[in-house]
């Protein structure tokens, strides 16, 4: 469980001009949800992340990561709770070859031999890189890479896999599949995810969306109530999957939709409601 009580956080601390990153944050994260965290550059997000992973330490406030304090002495105890995969996988990618990257991890833990060799067996199972357990990390493809990048994180056994961006330098179809294999993994092994991303059509797919604006939280809740405050989005820069956008005009002109709208098909049906005749899988 994530907890964040009166949390703030300022950049160059006690300076007339100080940064403030956030401010006042309450959030509480239980253990297991699959969360997105959405919104532009510099709403908070980024500093957000540090903290939860003791990179940087809370201004004013208190987190807790399952009861354990982000503080300065208990920086290891959180960070063998939290993972975090950052948007470029060479940026964490220090080995030459891929066993031996997603092995780095569990070592720098002390594992004796045999439970490291079991962990980097199992993660690279769960991330469908089994075959490939051989290769050097610089023949493999950027989805590949990003893979492993998951894989070395997921060998650290956290309770909270945290995803910084991983899918923005990955073609659509790689990020889709990406997202998916990382729900199969929340589902089975109960792991919390939380996904910072920019888009909104990935944030759609996670259970619980967290809006960021200027260091506060400005919506929280599932993706359908979240993305029916059209205006409210955009008045701080962010736009809605086209699918919400299109109902929130149609609405807007008089068309009764009912129900939530997140994708094509909703609207689909929504609009085979509102007009009375039957919904169906086909586009016309």
């Amino acid at each position: 469980m994530i907890e964040l009580e009166g949390v703030s956080f300022a950049y160059r601390t006690g300076e007339a001009d100080a940064v403030h990153a956030l401010r006042g944050l309450d959030l509480r994260i239980e253990a297991g949800q699959f969360v997105a965290v959405i919104g532009h550059n510099g709403s908070g997000k980024s500093t957000l992340v540090k903290l939860l992973t003791a990179v940087l330490y809370p201004t004013e406030g208190v987190i807790h990561i399952d009861g354990v304090p982000v503080r300065e002495e208990g920086q290891w105890e959180v960070r063998r709770r939290v993972s975090v995969v950052f948007q470029d996988p060479d940026d964490q990618l220090v080995m030459n070859r891929v066993a031996d990257d997603v092995a780095f991890g569990p070592e720098n833990l002390g594992l004796p031999r045999e439970e490291i060799s079991e962990r980097v067996e199992t993660s690279l199972e769960a991330l469908g890189l089994s075959a490939i357990g051989g290769r050097l990390i610089e023949d493999l493809s950027p989805g590949q890479k990003q893979r492993v990048a998951i894989a070395g994180a997921l060998a650290m056994r956290p309770r909270v896999l945290i995803l910084d961006e991983p899918t923005s330098l990955l073609p659509v179809p790689a990020a889709t599949r990406l997202i998916s294999t990382v729900r199969e993994l929340n589902r089975r092994e109960g792991m919390g995810v939380l996904h910072v991303t920019h888009s909104m059509s990935e944030a759609t797919l996670f259970d619980r969306v967290v809006v960021m604006d200027e260091g506060r939280i400005v919506l929280d809740g599932e993706p359908a109530q979240v993305f029916r405050h059209v205006e409210k989005l955009r008045s701080i820069g962010l736009d809605v999957p086209l699918a919400a956008s299109l109902a929130h005009r149609l609405r807007a002109r008089g068309v009764p939709l009912e129900g939530d709208v997140l994708n094509e098909v909703d609207l689909r049906a929504a609009l085979s409601a509102a007009l009375g005749s039957p919904a169906t899988a086909e586009s016309s």
